[in-house]
């Protein structure tokens, strides 16, 4: 409808085909988890999904991206072997994450981390928590040791900050929808990704 609404018009191409998607029960219905592009793998998939899109597309040129495809996935590649060696700092007790919403669950699943709870018992960024929803989560991240909540860079911090000042832990700032300008932190997919890495490392190791 986004597309339709724009007056887009020309192929629409899938990029995530392919990925096995995590899945959810939200208010009794199956809800998948849209935020595939936080595991480098899935990204991948991407690369190919579109290299092989422009190739049926723009057949004359169909070795060019081929070959950008397999030197961008080199890069993904190199960025899953140096996430590996980042999160190894982390001792295995502190491998707990806690952010505003659902969106570390592919990070998780692939680097060994578990998603304990979000302030929004969501996918979404723009779900409403009940009181009681947020008490649960305080417990929890006390019961657990928890040690930081990642707030993502578009949504308001405040209510972050209170759960953080409630349980005595820390926030952190991360990247999940957007690049910065190239004069920013994270400018590129794979910059975005090592900046993500850094913060979740120094807040849990």
């Amino acid at each position: 409808p986004f597309l339709e609404n724009a007056g887009a018009s020309g192929k629409n191409i899938e990029v995530s085909s392919g990925i096995t998607f995590r899945t959810s029960s939200d208010g009794g219905q199956a809800t998948t988890d849209p935020h595939t592009w936080m595991d480098p793998n899935n990204v991948i998939i991407w690369t190919r999904n579109i290299a092989a899109a422009l190739s049926d597309i723009d057949p004359a040129h169909s070795s060019d991206y081929q070959t950008n495809a397999e030197t961008y996935t080199r890069s993904l590649q190199d960025l899953d072997s140096w996430i590996r060696s980042e999160v190894s700092q982390i001792p295995l007790k502190n491998r707990l994450l806690v952010s505003d919403h659902a969106v570390l669950g592919y990070f998780a699943d692939q680097y060994g981390f578990s998603q304990e709870g979000s302030i929004t018992s969501s996918f979404s960024s723009e779900a409403a928590p009940s009181a009681r929803e947020l008490a649960a989560l305080e417990d929890k991240i006390r019961q657990l040791g928890v040690r930081a909540i990642f707030v993502s860079e578009a949504v308001n911090q405040t209510m972050a900050d209170q759960i953080a000042a409630d349980t005595g832990i820390k926030t952190a700032r991360i990247y999940h929808a957007s690049l910065t300008a190239s004069s920013g932190q994270a400018p590129s997919y794979l910059e975005f990704m090592r900046y993500n890495v850094k913060t979740i490392v120094e807040a849990l190791k």
